[in-house]
């Protein structure tokens, strides 16, 4: 059986470590590996017609059966890069399962599939080490991914996007636009997890000070972390109106106000927007007043706090009334159609996750789509997958599952 790995790499990554897969000056090598003949090819992400070539190259493969797999060399933002690109060439995810070699800041994607938060990038004499990664690559286990698509309003007078860019040697803040006009409506494609709270914010602050270094970038994200302690910071029930289940698949955001819902919780305090006076009147309210909405489709998140939906087992935060709900939920799996809400009600607590477990409670799961609505007049922090942004006077958040659905490479324990 031939086995084809295409490796996509972005050299920037890692404060440009991830370049070291690129300075082999080999395109393409080949060679026996356990009586399996191995063709290996090298893509930098930052040319275009190497990166058009080599996904032409792999549908050439999967049509001649070719066991093809793809390896990411880079960050989780990109992982999802690189599924774009796959997509836009209309490549078959059944038949090209997707790894990761590990260079980013957080690395969450690379820690749930088993394959570390890092990596030295050394390749070894005679491409020693990077033979024992193909076998490992040969030798994982291929699992179910779910990604998920979502769009985000604002309002159409006042409404914009913000994010930060960089600009020279400096960063700056940036309106987002559309044709020279401002952008209205952001869509995303989601792996990992989104939310909306003080965690955006102190990544938003991060990204104005972001390094080349991986290290330096850890420190940074604590300082702003720190800053952000002292500050007042906008909590759900002041944000966010409440949170409703659509009781329709493959919705678009024009079709949202005709089709019947079920409200999952509604949070206090009046929410003062016409088109939302259903949520006044639902006896699911959100107790608590969290200072982050985190929905995750991983176990990890924000460089390795794991398992946080399974270590917060029985913490319900949403009443019927006065009466706290049941803890009916199942234990959370990336590959099940399903995708987890959790609410965190300090920064001590959200900080402490990856050393005392347990500290975030639970909100919703299910398969979607979901619809967030928003109160006036608000200008919240949020992230999608480690990017970071802010939305002046939004409308509402709908997140649904993608029509595309990939498999990955898990790294099995021999």
């Amino acid at each position: 059986m031939e086995f084809a790995f295409f490796l996509f790499v972005n050299p920037t990554s890692g404060g440009n470590r991830a370049g070291v897969y690129l300075q082999l000056d080999a395109e393409t090598i080949k060679f026996n590996l356990n009586q399996k003949p191995i063709n290996v090819f090298f893509t930098s992400l930052h040319q275009k017609d190497q990166v058009e070539m080599n996904l032409r190259r792999i549908k050439e493969f999967q049509q001649r059966n070719v066991q093809v797999r793809v390896i990411v060399c880079g960050g989780d933002g990109t992982v999802m890069w690189v599924v774009d690109e796959m997509h836009k060439h209309s490549v078959d995810f059944k038949n090209c399962p997707i790894g990761i070699i590990p260079f980013g800041t957080g690395n969450d994607f690379s820690r749930v599939l088993g394959w570390g938060g890092d990596t030295d990038g050394d390749l070894g004499a005679c491409l020693r080490n990077f033979k024992q990664q193909i076998s490992q690559w040969l030798n994982a286990k291929i699992h179910d991914f779910d990604l998920w698509e979502i769009n985000i309003c604002v309002d159409m007078q006042t409404g914009s996007f913000k994010r930060i860019k960089k600009q020279g040697d400096l960063y700056q803040k940036e309106v987002l636009q559309k044709d020279k006009d401002v952008l209205k409506q952001l869509d995303k494609r989601m792996s990992n997890y989104f939310s909306i709270g003080v965690d955006a914010r102190i990544g938003y602050g991060f990204d104005k000070k972001r390094t080349q270094s991986a290290c330096c970038n850890k420190c940074v994200y604590f300082c702003e972390g720190l800053k952000k302690m002292c500050l007042k910071n906008p909590t759900t029930n002041q944000v966010i109106s409440g949170m409703q289940i659509l009781k329709e698949q493959n919705v678009t955001v024009e079709q949202i106000n005709n089709i019947p819902t079920d409200i999952l919780f509604k949070t206090k305090g009046a929410n003062t927007r016409e088109d939302q006076q259903p949520l006044n009147e639902s006896k699911f309210i959100l107790s608590g007043d969290p200072i982050t909405l985190l929905c995750l489709n991983i176990q990890s998140y924000s460089g390795g706090a794991g398992a946080i939906w399974d270590n917060c087992r029985g913490k319900v935060a949403v009443k019927e009334g006065t009466q706290k709900l049941q803890d009916k939920f199942v234990p959370q799996d990336f590959g099940d159609g399903k995708i987890e809400f959790v609410g965190f009600n300090s920064m001590i607590g959200m900080a402490n996750e990856r050393f005392i477990h347990g500290n975030a409670v639970r909100i919703a799961q299910g398969e979607g789509p979901f619809l967030i609505s928003f109160k006036k007049n608000v200008s919240p922090y949020f992230q999608i997958d480690g990017e970071y942004f802010q939305a002046v006077n939004p409308t509402f958040a709908l997140l649904k599952k993608s029509s595309i659905r990939i498999k990955v490479l898990m790294k099995t324990q021999n």
